[in-house]
């Protein structure tokens, strides 16, 4: 009998011990550097030395050779367009357009009998082609020499600013010799060489502000610019782009090319949403093959991914353009092993 009371004691006792739960050790929060993100400038100004354009520079020359009778522009003048610049003596050019128009009279006598005479077979047939293609040649022979002689006269292609004569008026000219040096100011250009960290703003060149500063600090005067162009090849010493920038006429009142100018480049306002930068080590790579970052929710310390995009690269911080905002707690290492809710221990991470 105490053996039978000792057998129901120990399954009473093995009941009790199945039917309680099973306790399991909780792993610890891992641990996570966090960083706060902070408003930056992305770029600070730039200054440069630029030089005051014309859209083009032209140096004008005669089709025909001749001698040079008058040039009625003076330097530093602004003509309008279609306005004479220079003219040749046109007295051997109109002989030769009235010689080329008589012999066009006499050929065109000679194919209108033909052409009446082959009507009545008086003429071969090939003599009346002959006869045609003669007076077809000395019409064109007129529109040469009535072409000869307009290009006696050099007339201004647009509003013109005369910077140079690079002729004498007597001088007897061959053709293409240059005459004038004009150039097209309907717009002014302030031109600057940039290194390449800087070329990335043709990109977007609405996102900074481009300021010429012209003349001493006693008498100076600032305009803003706009862009307008760039090389794409870059200076084979100084390994610099060339940009151009447009300068309104109205406000180039006395101004000329050729004048420098301090050239200011500065990021405005619509660049703070992407005046941020994180560290190399906060950057993910996404599911897509971009970039992202793990935020933090300093309530509940879980994590969450936020996809960015990257600007250029100039340091050891990387500028992020999309995707974050200043005051937002990202992690900045081991984030290859975070994933979406996790629950971290955040510790700040020291500057």
């Amino acid at each position: 009998m105490t053996r039978f009371f000792l057998l129901a004691a120990l399954l009473a006792l093995s009941a009790c011990i199945e039917d309680e739960p099973e306790v399991t050790a909780t792993a610890p929060a891992p641990t996570a550097m966090v960083t706060v993100i902070e408003g930056e400038a992305l770029t600070d100004t730039r200054r440069f030395v630029g030089r005051l354009d014309a859209v083009s520079t032209v140096d004008m020359t005669f089709q025909v050779g001749g001698e040079i009778v008058d040039i009625p522009v003076r330097e530093g003048t602004v003509v309008a367009q279609g306005a004479i610049l220079a003219s040749l003596d046109p007295e051997d050019f109109e002989l030769a357009l009235r010689e080329a128009e008589l012999s066009r009279g006499l050929a065109q006598n000679a194919f209108q009998r033909r052409e009446t005479l082959v009507t009545n077979n008086s003429v071969s047939r090939a003599a009346f082609e002959q006869a045609e293609a003669e007076f077809r040649l000395a019409d064109l022979a007129v529109e040469n020499a009535a072409r000869n002689l307009a290009h006696t006269q050099i007339k201004a292609p647009f509003n013109a600013l005369i910077t140079r004569r690079l002729s004498d008026t007597y001088s007897n000219i061959q053709p293409g010799t240059p005459i004038l040096r004009i150039q097209d100011i309907s717009e002014y250009r302030v031109v600057i060489s940039v290194p390449e960290d800087l070329i990335a703003l043709v990109e977007t060149p609405e996102s900074f502000d481009v300021t010429a500063r012209f003349g001493t600090n006693g008498h100076s005067r600032e305009v803003p610019l706009t862009y307008r162009e760039h090389n794409t090849e870059p200076d084979a010493v100084a390994q610099t782009y060339q940009v151009s920038f447009a300068l309104a006429p109205a406000m180039a009142g006395g101004l000329l090319p050729g004048m420098t100018a301090s050239v200011e480049i500065s990021p405005n306002t619509a660049m703070d949403g992407a005046a941020l930068r994180v560290p190399e080590s906060a950057l993910d790579v996404a599911e897509d093959g971009g970039f992202r970052v793990w935020l933090l929710d300093p309530v509940t310390n879980t994590v969450s991914p936020r996809d960015v995009t990257i600007g250029r690269v100039t340091d050891a911080l990387l500028p992020v353009t999309e995707g974050i905002a200043s005051g937002d707690m990202i992690v900045t290492a081991g984030v290859h092993l975070l994933r979406d809710g996790m629950v971290v221990q955040p510790m700040m991470q020291q500057n």
